[in-house]
């Protein structure tokens, strides 16, 4: 028996610790045996039996708060709510630190206020008692912000969400909530990384992952909103619709290999999945397989003719194919269709207008593209540089100026319109102009300014552009996008020793800059220097970003440079996958070819580059490199 009176007084002072620990001290009560039997019979659910052992023993102790709410929880349990409320109001009435007490009665309420706000107001208050009680409790600290929220007190949510925060920084619910919050307090900036925190704990966790992904196709972050829902595609591997997703997330990511794949597969589980085809095509298209792509582009068209969207993407891979007949027809037919959405017909008028340009019909590709200038109140770039394009051929600079001057003074921040107005100022010998436009576009930040020297540089004004950004970079030293700038036009200028001088510091401030470790590194193998820290510099930039064919053609030629051949050639193919628009690059990789002797390969590569349109110097240098390549070739089958 002395045995069992221990043990009883074991179990009741666990059950006291807890709330003994939230600032309520219990009292021992008289009888422990008693006690311990009342809770038993509660736990059993013979709740009066369980009320009658209490009540002995709270008349024994009639203000002990511990006693009166376990008393008021046995009625709760046993069904009689209102006087189970009424029981923890007299209890938090006379111990308002009563933190148990106070949240279950706030939860009480909270459950039978249903819409009623005055109920809801009521049980916020009981809740914020009990969390100001006892703050490490995170989830009635979440409760509170969330009512709060709901009562329209974003500011005391934000400041509330925020204390949690620093107490529980890796704590999913937090972070959400809190960038719920930022979101409703007109900060949505600022929500993106509490999002991901959350998603970093918790990989499925659905109501995250949706909010981000809102936000990742909002800033055109393809790559990470497909990288974002792969936990939950292998968590639920039957849902096609999330796969579709993450396929056209990888499309849109520029990444077709993968879309490809998971369109081909997606095609094959469904074979009647007509928009999962369209976007096969559309990879296929990126991926320069025409013909693959072709088929089912008519197969689909077969079935629905006036498809605009698969019109649209068809006339599309109709240009990258040159079929610029072909492309024209089905672009008018995508414009004379009905109902046909405002975004395609401009995209039908701009494909038309460049059609004309390629086929070198100034006159209508200037007039087609001049009435697409403008989309959504935003400016059309590409039927505008179409429109400049045509002016350019003919040497129309004023009529250039004219043409941009409207759009200059309804999107006076804009940096594209506003690059190409200097750049056109300055081949219409206006250079003064030209200035004046350029030092207005220095207070709209550095993107603005960035573009405003790229304009000089187009111009052929080397020395405006270094004066640009000289000034720009003196009003912020520390941004890292101007001094990048201010080498690249040294050294375009011809200026190597300065642009490496700028290059360097960077580098020494910031020593994994991407951007920088290329532009130098490419730099130095073009001219034959440093070859070896230039492929250690440009290795580095490809670590950050593999798949950046740019950065993969500087290490290829570093490579190529050194004499490391195989290395070049790995480099260089992969650039030119990644590229296959590029003529320096096709050009890069047939000089390896040339180098070992492959004289096939390298006269394909050749012929692949003069095919893409290069530069005047560089058709040149390619015409010469493809009629000795010739020469060779006859030679050794004489």
């Amino acid at each position: 028996m002395k045995m069992m009176k221990t043990l009883f007084f074991a179990l009741f002072a666990a059950t006291t610790l807890s709330v003994s620990a939230q600032t309520q001290q219990a009292q021992v009560p008289s009888d422990p045996y008693d006690f311990v039997l009342a809770k038993m019979a509660a736990s059993e659910g013979r709740y009066d039996d369980a009320l009658s052992r209490l009540d002995k023993i709270i008349d024994k102790n009639p203000d002990d708060p511990t006693l009166l709410y376990e008393r008021a929880m046995i009625l709760i349990d046993a069904g009689k709510t209102d006087r189970g409320e009424a029981e923890l109001r007299k209890v938090v009435a006379a111990n308002p630190g009563f933190y148990e007490a106070q949240r279950i009665l706030g939860r009480l309420l909270l459950e039978r206020a249903q819409n009623d706000r005055g109920k809801m107001d009521e049980a916020l208050d009981h809740l914020r008692a009990a969390y100001k009680a006892y703050p490490n409790d995170l989830a009635t600290g979440v409760a509170v912000s969330q009512l709060l929220v709901s009562s329209g007190r974003l500011a005391d949510a934000e400041k509330l969400l925020a204390e949690l925060l620093e107490r529980a920084p890796d704590q999913r619910a937090i972070n959400y909530n809190y960038a719920q919050v930022l979101t409703k307090l007109g900060r949505g900036n600022e929500s993106k990384q509490y999002l991901e925190r959350a998603v970093l704990l918790d990989p499925t966790f659905g109501p995250a992952v949706y909010q981000l992904l809102d936000i990742y196709q909002k800033e055109n972050e393809w790559q990470k909103a497909a990288e974002l829902l792969q936990p939950l595609v292998s968590d639920d591997p039957l849902n096609l619709d999330l796969q579709r997703q993450q396929a056209y997330f990888w499309l849109r990511a520029g990444n077709a290999d993968k879309a490809r794949a998971s369109f081909d597969a997606l095609t094959k589980a469904d074979p009647k999945d007509t928009r999962a085809q369209f976007y096969l095509a559309e990879s296929l298209s990126d991926l320069e397989q025409f013909a693959e792509a072709d088929k089912i582009y008519r197969k689909l068209l077969e079935q629905t003719p006036d498809d605009a969207d698969v019109l649209s993407s068809f006339g599309l891979s109709q240009v990258g194919q040159r079929q610029y007949d072909e492309a024209a027809k089905t672009f008018r037919h995508l414009v004379e269709l009905k109902d046909v959405p405002d975004n395609l017909v401009a995209l039908a008028k701009t494909q038309l207008a460049l059609i004309a340009l390629e086929k070198n019909d100034t006159e209508t590709a200037f007039n087609t593209a001049k009435e697409v200038l403008v989309f959504r109140d935003r400016p059309n770039t590409q039927a505008v540089n179409i429109a400049l394009d045509a002016l350019r051929r003919q040497k129309k600079w004023a009529d250039a100026v004219a043409l941009l001057q409207p759009l200059v003074d309804k999107y006076a921040s804009d940096p594209f319109v506003n690059a190409r107005y200097v750049e056109m100022l300055a081949r219409n010998g206006e250079p003064q102009k030209a200035k004046e436009a350029a030092s207005t576009q220095l207070k709209f930040g550095t993107r603005n300014a960035v573009s405003a020297a790229e304009a000089f540089i187009a111009a052929g004004d080397y020395k405006e552009a270094i004066v640009l950004m000289t000034t720009a970079t003196k009003a912020k030293p520390e941004e890292v996008d101007l001094q990048f700038e201010l080498g690249s036009a040294y050294e375009r200028a011809g200026d190597s020793k300065s642009a490496e001088r700028i290059f360097l510091d960077i580098l020494g401030k910031h020593p994994e800059h991407a951007a920088t470790l290329n532009y130098l590194g490419y730099m130095w193998a073009e001219g034959n220097v440093n070859l070896e820290r230039a492929a250690e510099m440009l290795n580095r930039a490809v670590t950050q970003e593999p798949n950046n064919g740019a950065y993969l053609d500087s290490l290829g030629w570093a490579y190529f440079r050194q004499g490391k051949l195989d290395l070049a050639e790995k480099y260089l193919a992969d650039a030119t996958r990644l590229l296959p628009r590029d003529a320096t690059v096709h050009e890069h990789l047939g000089d390896v070819f040339a180098k070992r002797g492959d004289l096939t390969r390298a006269l394909t590569a050749y012929r692949a580059a003069l095919d893409l349109d290069p530069e005047k110097k560089d058709e040149e240098k390619l015409r010469t490199k493809i009629a000795e390549l010739e020469k060779q070739a006859q030679s050794a089958q004489r």
